[in-house]
């Protein structure tokens, strides 16, 4: 006895190669839905699995038998027609056969396995609930694989919200890992588009730096574009007791900075700009281009949407940004922007920020952490 598996799209297409490999008379032993792994694992196709056998002396001279056929085919019918397929008894084998793959054809397409569902729910649901989260389309198909093919992963094909985190985590690598202002940095650089709480977001940051009292901090703001914003900064500094320098063009920062020269830690207010438009993040490189900054932190709002966030990402890539800072943590039941960014940008997450208080609306997070804590409403079987 021979016994052969095909994997194919349709039964008609096992059907020709059985009856080329192992003859007229082999037999279809079962069939069954299977999932073929595509693109490095990220896509899968529906294939159906044949198991047929044939007798070893049938086998032996299928080839033969098919050859045949295959010259009959091509010659005039009406001359070399064989004579076995005029017996009535053949034309009803083939009729039953033909009955047989129609159906079986039919209830692969009208019915799914149960093992299969058991897979494919629980990823679709993951891959949704990421993609609501704010989470890209391709990033949220690969974290749900990952949670997934998680080792200790129940039977039953479902993935806890830990799975899932862990997944996240394992693929973020170092940059799951909080990045605050380094200690051997000395000026630093605050951009983001308009709104987003860049002033708040310094005058936090100073005040934490303040508090603990081992670095001396001073202002610097060239955000002279926006009604009331010195004014703002001005105030934060006289409640912190810190120098602040303003620069109203380009060429006045050497002159600010050398004012600020008894400082440890110097941070810089931008004005807000759209960072859609290349000609406002031309403007920013004109103002950052003298600071010389040792470190660029890129503001984005979490209240923005995500395609609005990655573009704004993408845009600021031409400033050398460092890190990120993620506001209005508060404004949001969303989080799956921040690891998404993350990842698409190769860029680690310096603080994030919850709320309007200052110093105390600001935390250092590692993604992990901050995922645990927004999604801890979530079942633990996923």
């Amino acid at each position: 006895m021979i016994v052969r598996r095909y994997v194919v799209k349709e039964m008609p297409e096992a059907v020709a190669s059985i009856r080329r490999e192992l003859g007229q008379d082999a037999v279809i032993l079962s069939t069954r839905n299977i999932r073929v792994r595509k693109w490095l694992g990220l896509r899968s196709e529906r294939r159906i699995e044949v198991m047929a056998a044939a007798k070893e002396e049938l086998a032996a001279t299928a080839g033969a038998s098919f050859g045949q056929a295959l010259k009959r085919a091509m010659t005039d019918p009406a001359a070399e027609r064989s004579s076995s397929w005029q017996e009535p008894q053949m034309w009803s084998q083939l009729a039953s056969e033909i009955a047989e793959i129609k159906q079986m054809l039919a209830d692969v397409r009208t019915r799914e396995p149960e093992p299969m569902r058991a897979e494919v729910e629980p990823l679709l649901r993951w891959r949704g609930f990421l993609q609501d989260e704010g989470v890209d389309r391709v990033l949220a198909d690969r974290w749900a694989r990952m949670a997934m093919d998680q080792p200790h992963r129940s039977s039953s094909g479902t993935a806890s919200a830990q799975d899932l985190i862990g997944a996240i985590q394992a693929d973020l690598g170092p940059l799951a890992h909080p990045s605050p202002i380094r200690r051997d940095s000395r000026i630093v650089a605050f951009v983001g588009p308009t709104g987003v709480g860049k002033t708040t977001t310094i005058a936090k940051i100073a005040a934490l730096h303040v508090l603990a009292g081992q670095r001396r901090v001073g202002l610097l703001t060239t955000d002279t574009f926006r009604i009331a914003a010195v004014a703002q900064l001005k105030t934060y500094a006289e409640i912190l007791n810190v120098p602040i320098a303003i620069a109203d063009e380009p060429d006045e920062v050497p002159s600010a900075l050398v004012s600020l020269a008894a400082c440890d830690l110097v941070l810089v207010d931008t004005a807000g700009r759209n960072f859609l438009s290349a000609a406002s993040i031309d403007q920013i490189k004109r103002v950052l281009a003298p600071i010389e900054a040792d470190e660029v932190l890129l503001v984005v709002s979490l209240a923005t949407k995500p395609a609005d966030a990655l573009k704004v990402a993408n845009m600021a890539k031409t400033l050398n940004v460092d890190k990120f800072i993620f506001t209005k943590l508060d404004e949001t039941q969303s989080v799956g922007m921040i690891p998404s960014l993350v990842a698409l940008c190769q860029t680690p997450v310096a603080y994030v920020t919850t709320g309007q208080n200052v110093p105390d609306d600001i935390d250092i997070l590692s993604v992990q952490d901050l995922l645990a804590a927004a999604w801890k409403e979530l079942s633990t079987d996923g």
